[in-house]
């Protein structure tokens, strides 16, 4: 009569499990992207969310009901309807700005390393003749042309320094070239300038930044208009004191002198 095969022995508590130990998949996963996440739909959308704001702000204020609104309450929501204003506009340039770099981002590089080229070949050319200034002039051209496609301004369309064409059949290269066989430098002319007169006073990353005007800064415009109207003023006041001093003169009276001590000396006695 055939026995019955025992069972085997359960497993040692020393010995590990592989059910035990096995890993959670579904907890141990790595943190989506910021742009997957629960808020990137309202950070990619905040465009059209302040448009909807200002136009329902914009209703509130102008509608049938506005007659009807509270004075503090006109006076915030027309604060909130600026505020949503700033907000769209500085929105709209960001989209703008980043726009533009990613469209021209390719071209500034090479742009920059041909320049550099250009910078390495003439400085080495200078170092062989260093009393000859027709190379000492170069090379502050050829480190305007790396300035030029390092710092043109972000959010301006850039001009390349070396276009290149499209090869017809019968042309052989794209680039325009000189008769010394270098590659023809072309650009924007104004903007060579502007970089040229930023590189002198330092503001390149003003430019590349947007926050210059025709080479010149936001905070020196505003120090040199105010230099201009305290200098007006101050003139002003001294012309017209002049003048009272010299009518007091003709009516006989001796002009009075100014003294520091207001209380006539009186005060330390």
């Amino acid at each position: 009569m055939a026995t019955k095969r025992p069972a085997p022995d359960p497993a040692p508590a020393s010995r590990p499990s592989y059910k035990r130990h096995r890993t959670n998949n579904s907890q141990s996963h790595k943190p989506l992207p910021a742009n997957l996440g629960s808020k990137s739909f309202k950070k990619a959308h905040t465009v059209n969310d302040l448009k909807s704001n200002i136009r329902s702000l914009r209703r509130l204020l102008t509608g049938p009901k506005a007659a009807a609104l509270p004075a503090t309450v006109r006076a915030e929501k027309e604060r909130a309807l600026r505020t949503a204003e700033q907000d769209l506009a500085r929105e709209q340039y960001a989209k703008k700005r980043n726009d533009i770099i990613a469209r021209w981002h390719k071209i500034r590089f090479f742009d920059r390393q041909k320049a550099e080229r250009r910078l390495k070949k003439a400085r080495k050319a200078l170092r062989d003749d260093e009393d000859n200034e027709e190379l000492r002039e170069k090379v502050k051209e050829r480190e305007n042309e790396v300035n030029y496609a390092m710092y043109y301004p972000l959010d301006q369309d850039y001009v390349p320094l070396f276009p290149t064409r499209r090869k017809k059949e019968d042309e052989q290269d794209a680039t325009v070239e000189q008769p010394g066989g270098e590659i023809e430098r072309q650009g924007d002319g104004e903007m060579w300038e502007v970089v040229k007169r930023c590189a002198e006073a330092g503001t390149l990353k003003d430019l590349r930044e947007g926050r210059l005007k025709n080479g010149e800064t936001e905070v020196s415009r505003e120090n040199k208009t105010s230099k201009s109207e305290l200098s007006h003023t101050s003139h002003g006041t001294s012309k017209q004191k002049s003048q009272q001093t010299a009518e007091d003169m003709d009516d006989g009276e001796a002009p009075e002198e100014d003294s520091d001590n207001e209380s006539g000396g009186d005060f330390f006695e």
